[in-house]
């Protein structure tokens, strides 16, 4: 799918509706009104309710809501599994999601900042609102090499704490074939997770000889997949991936699964809704 092609869907089908009517947890200087407290020395005395003051002999401030601004961060996770693919690699798809959330977040004038991710950092877009950012992320992710590379995600993690200096909506990108921790992440941000995997990988239902290469540490070798081999190999993914949701949802952490064959806008309208 061509960028265009991305952008023209994702204006008629994806919408983030992520904070939506929720009032923010913050305190702020928005034009919500949110309650009258007794004043207190860090207050702004342009906050004080005369009216109150006067009638409870005691100073008195008006708190407000702070304005809802959305600062959301994409991360795409750029393992070497994502050169994964029988009819179109993951990355593909990956890239798809990386776009299409890039235009929704610009048009719905959130700001966004984007990190590019393996073992280390590979490169961080600062936060914007500017919508060169859109056309920026497909070129980087396209050009992006993901033979060779797997995800550390306790360094990931540190890494976006370390540059996230207020609460944000993080999306993460990838296949989240490794084992993970994302507990201290989830506990600082809001997150979702949006895994991209190809039925083929998920079963092996070609029988025979094969020459394979680990797009991770790029090592050849030569395995015979029978079908004893095949069924043990679904057990190990189903098992990892009931891991995988389980601390997900003990994290709060919201997730959706997108196959190559899916309609990736589709899925992302219904993880952002959810």
């Amino acid at each position: 799918m061509t960028k265009n092609e991305i952008l023209v869907r994702t204006k008629r089908k994806l919408f983030l509706n992520l904070y939506g009517e929720h009032e923010s947890v913050f305190s702020g200087n928005g034009v919500d009104f949110k309650e009258v407290r007794e004043y207190n020395t860090n207050d702004d005395i342009r906050h004080i309710n005369w009216k109150v003051t006067a009638r409870e002999q005691t100073p008195s401030v008006n708190v407000f809501n702070e304005e809802k601004q959305i600062s959301i961060c994409l991360v795409y996770l750029n393992s070497g599994s994502l050169e994964f693919g029988k009819e179109k690699q993951k990355k593909d798809t990956a890239i798809e999601v990386l776009t299409a959330l890039s235009f929704a977040t610009i048009n719905n004038n959130d700001t966004l900042s984007t990190l590019f991710y393996s073992q280390k950092e590979q490169n961080f877009l600062k936060p914007t609102k500017n919508k060169n950012r859109v056309d920026i992320n497909f070129e980087l992710a396209t050009d992006l090499q993901s033979l060779g590379n797997e995800i550390d995600y306790d360094d990931m993690s540190q890494y976006v704490l370390n540059k996230l200096k207020r609460k944000s909506i993080i999306f993460l990108i990838g296949d989240f074939l490794e084992p993970l921790d994302l507990k201290l992440l989830s506990s600082k941000h809001e997150v979702y997770c949006v895994i991209v995997r190809d039925y083929a990988e998920e079963d092996l239902s070609l029988l025979g000889e094969y020459d394979f290469v680990n797009t991770q540490n790029l090592q050849s070798q030569k395995l015979t997949i029978d079908k004893a081999t095949a069924k043990k190999y679904k057990q190990l993914l189903i098992e990892h991936d009931h891991k995988l949701y389980k601390h997900f949802k003990q994290c709060g952490i919201h997730y959706e699964k997108i196959y190559t064959s899916d309609d990736s806008i589709a899925k992302l309208n219904h993880l952002t809704r959810a």
